[in-house]
């Protein structure tokens, strides 16, 4: 639906004449008073007025030096001949709304006078701000909490990162060890008939399937309408209709099926541990099953270890950090190193900031 441009209403404040058209009566057709723009608002829908070929050029303008209201393609006014560039431009009212098969009421006639004492009383704080305005003071306060609780986190996490170095030495070694055995065995798992699971000879039990909902289509289930009418600073206003998309769900059903095959699964963990250089670490003996073969009851052995030093600094306290076997042999009881270290939890330290001192 293209857009409508309908007249804006206005009453006038000399005469009280109410009603007249926002493009029609830039004058008071009684009194001949100029319009005020700010006094405009929206009429009801069985009020509204029609604009033929109406082409907008702005938000219009009212002349410094004599308070003329001009067009925006004004440069200068057509009253004063004052030029237009520090003209005060039409404030907009807020757009407004119905839902399909609603109605528009009248925004309503305005009392200039009693807004701007109002305005003025809430200025000073003796009278309270009306709906509109708490809401939007309360979203203000809402960006303002907001604002403040970034502001917080930013913080927290530039204190939580903040380091300074510390002096530590070489107090200990420790090392562990695992052997993590793997057996190729038969399983069953359930999966979706069109996800064959990982592993070798996979198949489906027969009979083993039933329906069951593995997602949901969202269908297009026609629209959901609305009319929106946004005034224009030039004494119009248009409407225009806003439409999305209705959606139904519907489920969407597969097969859930049971799956049978081979594939390498855990069978057993072996740990070795100890303290210091002597002895050397040590992997602990393990007998496996037909090794290096692939076939039911075969083994397989994976093998990983840890090694760390435990550090000592000011007040006791202790860093444990990780090396490579290779690096960890070669670290003396004793040796002196810098390491950073969290101000806000001085037992926190940065392992990969480690540097050697002698």
């Amino acid at each position: 639906m293209s857009n409508k441009t309908y007249e804006m209403l206005w009453d006038c404040q000399f005469c009280g004449t109410t009603k007249n058209l926002g493009v029609t009566h830039r004058f008071c057709p009684n009194c001949g008073a100029p319009q005020n723009p700010d006094s405009r608002y929206y009429p009801s829908d069985e009020e509204k007025v029609a604009v033929e070929d109406h082409k907008f050029v702005g938000v219009d303008v009212t002349c410094p030096a004599c308070n003329q209201l001009n067009g925006a393609a004004n440069e200068f006014c057509q009253q004063c001949g004052s030029p237009l560039t520090e003209g005060a431009k039409a404030i907009r009212l807020d757009e407004q709304t119905k839902e399909a098969g609603g109605s528009f009421e009248s925004s309503g006639s305005r009392d200039l006078v009693q807004e701007q004492f109002d305005a003025q009383m809430e200025e000073i704080g003796v009278k309270p701000k009306t709906k509109n305005d708490e809401k939007s003071g309360n979203n203000l306060k809402v960006f303002a909490i907001i604002g403040v609780v970034i502001a917080l986190l930013v913080g927290a996490f530039a204190v939580l990162n903040m380091t300074e170095s510390a002096t530590v030495y070489a107090d200990s070694h420790s090392w562990d060890r695992t052997v993590s055995v793997e057996e190729y065995s038969e399983f069953t798992t359930m999966n979706w008939r069109d996800s064959r699971p990982a592993g070798d000879n996979m198949s489906i039990d027969l009979g083993s399937c039933t329906q069951r909902q593995r997602s949901t289509n969202r269908i297009p289930d026609g629209e959901t309408c609305r009319t929106v009418r946004q005034d224009n600073g030039d004494g119009t206003f248009s409407e225009r209709q806003e439409c999305t998309t209705r959606y139904r769900e519907e489920p969407v059903y597969d097969d859930w099926c049971r799956w049978r095959g081979n594939r390498w699964e855990d069978a057993f963990n072996r740990q070795t541990s100890g303290e210091g250089l002597i002895p050397e670490p040590y992997y602990e003996d393990v007998s496996l099953n037909c090794e290096g073969q692939k076939r039911l009851g075969c083994q397989r052995a994976d093998y990983s270890g840890n090694y760390n030093v435990n550090f000592k600094g000011n007040e006791n306290r202790t860093y444990t950090c990780g090396f490579s076997q290779e690096v960890w042999a070669e670290v003396p009881i004793e040796s002196v190193w810098t390491i950073e270290v969290r101000r806000i939890d001085a037992d926190a330290g940065l392992c990969n900031t480690l540097e050697r001192q002698n």
